[in-house]
């Protein structure tokens, strides 16, 4: 999640994807996971990376692995023969 002064929220996820702290509100979400990125090389989830990841490139930051839940749901939908239907995290939650 990024604000519009490039804030946002960053929460650590164990191996299977489940919490394993609280939220961390940063000032400067870029900074932040750019520091995260180099000491620990996590692998990213985020529900879209057209909305995040474009600030991130604009800030000099590169990520090795992501996973992008939007993209998932397309490729899923896509081999169900389900092209068209609504793809956002909330779509697929609501599949779920």
């Amino acid at each position: 999640m990024t604000d519009e002064r490039g804030g946002g929220e960053l929460r650590p996820l164990d191996a299977a994807g489940r919490p394993v702290g609280p939220i961390e509100t940063v000032s400067d979400l870029a900074a932040a996971m750019a520091a995260r990125e180099a000491a620990e090389h996590p692998r990213w989830v985020w529900s879209t990376a057209g909305a995040i990841y474009p600030a991130l490139l604009r800030a000099g930051v590169r990520v090795e692995r992501c996973h992008d839940v939007e993209l998932t749901e397309a490729l899923l939908l896509g081999h169900a023969g389900r092209w068209g239907e609504p793809r956002s995290l909330a779509a697929a939650w609501s599949r779920a």
